[in-house]
């Protein structure tokens, strides 16, 4: 492809003519007149009133969950009691399911080892041919639930 004189006159020109249009558009919009440009951000401040902020009261549409009853003095069959120290056993080595209310059909919580120490703090409570105790950990306050007295054994003080 041989050019001839003309041509490169022509494509010499062109690109002539970009590089000075980029120059000038380049120049008018900003690349050199932002380092001489000082711009002071503004910060707008919402100043919020304080205030009470309204609740509903929702317990007109509960009812309150019923709770047992537990007369501190009861002991169950096997002379537990309220405020004794007691040890989970005879569950063959499985640990004992530590509820969130009495009963079997209630949640377990976690599952007791065997030989672990519990502190009784409530019941007895009848429930599904069982009796209930409330017992908490007193290495750990969060491990706490009821549990079926039939595996539960008194640790003599």
């Amino acid at each position: 492809m041989i050019k001839t004189a003309r041509e490169r006159i022509f494509w010499g020109a062109t690109l002539v003519c970009l590089l000075c249009g980029l120059y000038a558009f380049l120049a008018l919009n900003g690349l050199s007149h932002q380092s001489n440009m000082q711009y002071t951000p503004q910060a707008a401040i919402t100043i919020i009133p304080g205030g009470v902020i309204p609740t509903v009261d929702l317990g007109l549409l509960t009812s309150p969950t019923p709770s047992p009853t537990v007369d501190p003095l009861a002991t169950g069959k096997s002379g537990i009691r309220v405020d004794l120290y007691v040890q989970i056993g005879g569950t063959g080595g499985s640990g004992l399911n530590i509820r969130n209310n009495p009963g079997t059909s209630s949640a377990s919580l976690f599952v007791a080892n065997e030989s672990e120490v519990f502190l009784v703090e409530g019941g007895p409570v009848e429930m599904d041919g069982y009796i209930w105790w409330q017992l908490i950990a007193p290495y750990d306050k969060s491990r706490q639930g009821w549990a079926a007295e039939d595996y539960l054994h008194i640790i003599n003080p």
